[in-house]
């Protein structure tokens, strides 16, 4: 139901202890396990928490697929932060209208898209701390930080589910936005019930089964490859 407080970081925590040794996640760089992949969101997790972020704050992730995507935004829904997921190909002002409508002080980049997020910066009237996976240390500035050492040394243990407490299906989980063919993207709230249901239907409806595994082409940032795919394959070990 709309009021459950079973959200969809708990559909996949389920997921891993039932498939624990399985291989959850693999791309060009890097090979998870379901235990390796919620040790990874819960240090994202635990490095949302310690920059102060609480329930109902947002972090935009700006990334191209990879690892690390899935387990950022499964990490921050273990603590009730929303995250907004931005189209890698946005540049300029139409990046900065995502930032800005999605409310994010805090943006999660990597080393592909972190120079359009600055690029993008005076058209936003706020301040953006901005966290670069891969950043060299010549390239660190007091509103540009590189992620990958604060999140290694984070904890791996899953948060307290008290951290959530009070959050229901109604809340937001993801804002995924619009192409913006017929102007600007325009940003759609996903409710956990939502990315729930994008990702319990299609694992039902493809009866996929540990023997499987998929190919994700499209990006992580849209509903299809990013909950949909992810979920039909994800959620049956």
């Amino acid at each position: 139901t709309l009021d459950s407080d079973v959200l969809v970081c708990d559909d996949i925590e389920e997921a891993v202890d039932k498939f624990p040794d399985n291989v959850a996640l693999e791309d060009e760089h890097r090979r998870l396990t379901y235990r390796e992949l919620d040790a990874l969101a819960n240090r994202y997790a635990h490095w949302a928490k310690a920059r102060n972020l609480k329930r109902s704050d947002v972090i935009a992730l700006v990334m191209h697929n990879r690892v690390e995507y899935l387990a950022a935004w499964i990490g921050f829904s273990k603590v009730g932060v929303a995250t907004a997921l931005i189209n890698t190909n946005l540049t300029g002002q139409a990046l900065a209208h995502c930032l800005t409508i999605s409310y994010a002080f805090n943006v999660v980049t990597d080393q592909e898209s972190w120079r359009a997020v600055e690029e993008a910066r005076p058209f936003i009237d706020r301040n953006l701390m901005v966290w670069v996976h891969g950043l060299a240390d010549e390239d660190e500035t007091n509103e540009r930080r590189d992620i990958d050492n604060a999140v290694r040394s984070a904890s791996s243990v899953r948060p307290d589910k008290g951290l959530r407490s009070g959050l229901t299906n109604r809340d937001t989980a993801l804002f995924i936005f619009t192409s913006g063919t017929t102007g600007l993207p325009k940003a759609a709230r996903i409710p956990h019930s939502r990315a729930r249901t994008y990702m319990r239907a299609f694992a039902g409806a493809t009866a996929s089964t540990t023997k499987e595994a998929l190919y994700n082409c499209l990006p992580l940032y849209h509903s299809t490859g990013g909950l949909v795919g992810v979920g039909s394959i994800l959620l049956d070990g």
